[in-house]
This record gives C-alpha cells, sequence and structure tokens, in this order.
C-alpha cells in the first residue's frame, strides 16, 4: 500500500458519501450522465486492482456503485 493509494481512497470515498444526496433525493441526473459515469468508474476500478491499488479500487467501485444505483433509479422512473 503506498501514500497514493491511500490518498485516492480518501477522495473516492469522500465524492461516495457526496452522492448520498443525489440517491436519497427525488431530482437525478440525466440517464446518459449516470450511465457513462457509471462504465467510467468501474473501468478505473479495474485499473486500480490492476496496479494492485486496492483501497483505490474499492473506493472509486463504491462510488460507482452510487452511480449505478441512479441509473436504475432514472431508468426506472421512466
Amino acid at each position: 500500500m503506498t501514500w497514493q493509494d491511500i490518498v485516492i481512497a480518501i477522495g473516492q470515498f469522500g465524492f461516495t458519501i457526496a452522492m448520498i444526496p443525489t440517491v436519497l433525493g427525488k431530482q437525478k441526473p440525466a440517464g446518459i450522465t449516470n450511465v457513462y459515469t457509471a462504465i467510467c468508474l468501474s473501468i478505473f476500478g479495474v485499473c486500480f486492482a490492476t496496479l494492485s491499488l486496492w483501497l483505490s479500487a474499492i473506493g472509486v467501485w463504491s462510488s460507482a456503485l452510487a452511480w449505478w444505483i441512479l441509473v436504475e433509479q432514472t431508468f426506472r422512473s421512466h
């Protein structure tokens, strides 16, 4: 584990916490925004994992999960 892994992970968990009001709120971002962001973050998680930056991978996947939840919420509401 490197200091970079810790810093990236802390930042990603912070982004995940910042997503809670959006996940719980009534207004959601546009569907394409949700899908694109969820896909990109999921891929970033794989990249971090292949670099053995496990905390970063878990952190970014937690953010990706929040975005995937938004994808599901957005498309269920239509």
